[in-house]
């Protein structure tokens, strides 16, 4: 979900309470516990008291490739707690697990986000992975700025299950993130910075961030921007250990401690390689608010400009990182934001069989590794959820863009020709100059899908 929709959901549910219209029962979520049970047992109390329908919306097999996926503002799979039909009861378990998937510091800080604050779990969808009765299981909170998943790590290996997601909206396009719940964590990356030597800064300092969401694990043969921990000095990597402790410290304990010793199995801090990225510059304040930790078995993304989303990935063995679902095949080489841009197009134009397809590389999110690829990492690779809409432009209209991409394929342009062109719907709602004068337009299926069908049928070769 963007900024623009959260606000519009915000908005309509800040007009419902001022109407009175459906009272506390209805609109405000049920407060936590004074004692928390612990998260197995609030998961099995909650899976045991799901109605079959309830069940049928709320609960998917633990492979299934939703398990996998992650990306911030936009749910995750699974049931709105505040329409789906849960109980005042339930709801009070959502809210408890909520609060028992945390830690202490992490009860005052994910509660507290800007779009959590008062409508709590209302804000989130509720997805659960196998069965609490029969582990592994996990269960999942999506929503604005989050992705929190509770359960303990994942039978692969992965600590907390999967990639972590936390955010708030506060100090939004201002420098050094005023009022932001998560500011400590830019006030110790700036520290850090500061601790380098010239030549260190220089080597940490990149122009232009990744895309928040590329927090796949690469291994030890990966490639690491930035500045070697290992070099520098023992104040630096003390200030470097304070900055990974404070941004695992919003989870549970147990949780944290499994993460730290995949951390330690892939060459501990000295394996990370710390970098920070000028276009996370605020107001021309000197102070950079995009930064990342990454190695072979870890990632820590920070993206505080405009305002705060990150994303936390850690797992034992970078060269087995999580994927889950169907088999599609081995990828024989590393895609990158071109190749994923040419893989979303090959799959649109064999599904539609349009005359031009287009896929804005700007919204790739991520890389597909060499290697064997399931549903899941399709899922995580194309995670905005977008579908694909074919329009319909006349030759005469078309954007210059694509009129030279049906000449580079050997064909003319006839002017009163209506020419189809396959693209997202982001594209032909948000940005359809990119494409030409839309005379029409028709929605399919979600992107991801045709992909994965894409892949079924002819593989990577």
């Amino acid at each position: 979900m963007d900024r623009r929709k959260m606000l519009k959901v915000g908005a309509t549910l800040g007009a419902l309470m001022a109407a009175g219209t459906y009272g506390r029962y209805r609109l405000l979520p049920p407060r936590r516990s004074r004692t928390l049970a612990s998260v197995d047992e609030l998961a099995r109390r909650l899976f045991s008291g799901l109605d079959p329908e309830l069940r049928e919306r709320v609960c998917v097999d633990y492979d299934h490739p939703l398990r996998q996926y992650h990306n911030r503002g936009v749910w995750g799979g699974g049931l709105s707690i505040f329409s789906g039909g849960f109980s005042w009861e339930q709801r009070g378990l959502l809210t408890d697990l909520l609060y028992a998937g945390l830690s202490e510091e992490g009860r005052e800080r994910v509660p507290n986000e800007y779009f959590v604050n008062l409508p709590g779990v209302h804000t989130m969808k509720v997805l659960v992975c196998g069965d609490p009765f029969s582990p592994p299981y996990q269960l999942v909170l999506s929503g604005p700025h989050l992705n929190l998943r509770l359960g303990g790590k994942s039978r692969e290996g992965v600590a907390f299950g999967g990639p972590q997601v936390y955010g708030d909206q506060r100090g939004d396009e201002r420098a050094g993130l005023p009022g932001n719940l998560y500011r400590y964590q830019f006030e110790v990356a700036q520290r850090l910075f500061r601790s380098l030597d010239p030549g260190q800064q220089r080597e940490a300092l990149l122009d232009t961030a990744p895309i928040q969401t590329q927090i796949e694990l690469q291994g030890p043969a990966g490639d690491f921007p930035g500045t070697p921990v290992v070099g520098l000095s023992p104040a630096s990597r003390s200030i470097a250990r304070e900055l990974v402790d404070g941004i695992l410290s919003t989870y549970p304990p147990p949780d944290v401690a499994y993460a730290n010793e995949c951390l330690e199995r892939n060459g501990g801090l000295d394996a990370l390689s710390l970098s920070y990225y000028a276009d996370g510059e605020v107001e021309r304040s000197g102070q950079y608010q995009i930064f990342r930790l990454e190695g072979p078995a870890a990632v820590l993304h920070f993206r505080g400009a405009p305002h705060v989303h990150a994303f936390v990935n850690v797992a034992m063995d970078g060269d087995a990182p999580l994927s889950v679902g169907e088999s599609l095949g081995d990828n024989p080489v590393r895609l990158e934001r071109a190749g994923v841009k040419s893989l979303f197009e090959r799959a649109m134009q064999a599904r539609t069989g349009a005359d031009l397809v287009y896929y804005d590389a700007d919204a790739v999110v991520g890389r597909l590794r060499k290697g064997s690829i399931r549903t899941g990492d399709i899922y995580t690779l194309e995670s905005w959820q977008d579908s694909v809409v074919v329009t319909e432009i006349e030759g005469a209209y078309l954007a210059p863009a694509l009129a030279a991409a049906l000449r580079a394929g050997g064909g003319g342009i006839d002017p009163p020709r209506r020419y189809t062109v396959a693209t997202t719907a982001e594209v032909a709602s948000e940005s359809p100059e990119v494409l030409g004068r839309i005379e029409s337009s028709r929605r399919g299926a979600l992107l991801r899908d045709v992909t994965i069908d894409y892949l079924r049928e002819v593989g990577f070769g």
